[in-house]
């Protein structure tokens, strides 16, 4: 049997799938649990954050997923920064917040020991391959053949979707104004703020709290349009994810096909 796969290639001897393709993949599976278990527990707990800009102008808190829930502006702001410069500080105070989950992660990976990798998960399997494949009864091996075919051609066609959808996103970006104009604010693909403008002649008579209320539900709007574009992404994530479940345990899944001795 020839699969096209990126772990290596499936050979059958008989009716037994070679040791050497399945020891591949079980320990490519195990590998990648134990290094995603590490990443996992570097991640940083889903709290909200918050960032200053250097003179403490602007504060800006984000929610677990960056999601901008508050803005404030200081009520002496015009006594500290010129006008022009108030949305280059708001921009300093996203991106501090933001900076903060990303410092504390390298933080986490960096003390972390790299020889010292939790033990792998078993994986969670069906109780026959009838739940897998919508199949009843004994499976000939030239049937097994044709399926576990299927199922890597499946889960390969589902990461060249999930890469399509990535390349989408890395040039999808969002624009968002205010009602009248006075807030305009770009997000680029990476999801950051490339773009903050305030109209000078509001600037000039708005309260600080107006300023921060404006600015907060314009940067949501514009997060807001990035989370739908990238939707796709999401949903090709998922796609993927259950395809590559099907492939399971390689022992398991080869002795439940008969494929070995």
């Amino acid at each position: 049997m020839r699969l096209t796969t990126s772990v290596g290639e499936c050979r059958r001897e008989g009716n037994t799938v070679t040791e050497d393709f399945r020891d591949e993949l079980h320990e490519l599976r195990e590998q990648n649990d134990r290094e995603i278990q590490a990443l996992e527990a570097a991640t940083p707990p889903r709290i909200e954050r918050e960032g200053s800009d250097e003179l403490d102008v602007v504060s800006v808190r984000i929610g677990p997923d960056g999601d901008v829930r508050d803005v404030r502006v200081a009520h002496n702001w015009r006594d500290r920064v010129e006008g022009e410069a108030l949305g280059d500080a708001i921009r300093a105070a996203l991106v501090r917040a933001q900076a903060s989950v990303v410092d504390e992660f390298i933080t986490n990976v960096e003390a972390a020991d790299p020889d010292r990798l939790p033990p792998p998960r078993p994986m969670p399997m069906p109780q026959d391959s009838g739940e897998v494949f919508g199949l009843t009864g004994s499976v000939s091996p030239e049937e097994a053949e044709r399926i576990m075919a299927e199922i890597f051609g499946g889960a390969e066609q589902a990461l060249a979707a999930l890469e399509s959808s990535l390349d989408a996103a890395s040039i999808h970006s969002a624009s968002s104004r205010s009602r009248h104009g006075e807030v305009h604010v770009e997000i680029d693909s990476g999801g950051d703020v490339s773009r903050l403008d305030l109209d000078p002649r509001w600037l000039a008579g708005a309260h600080p709290a107006n300023v921060g209320r404006l600015v907060g539900e314009t940067l949501r709007d514009a997060q807001q349009q990035m989370m739908t574009g990238f939707g796709a992404v999401s949903d090709a994530a998922r796609e993927t994810q259950h395809r590559m479940r099907r492939l399971g345990d390689p022992y398991t899944l080869s002795r439940r096909f008969g494929l070995q001795r």
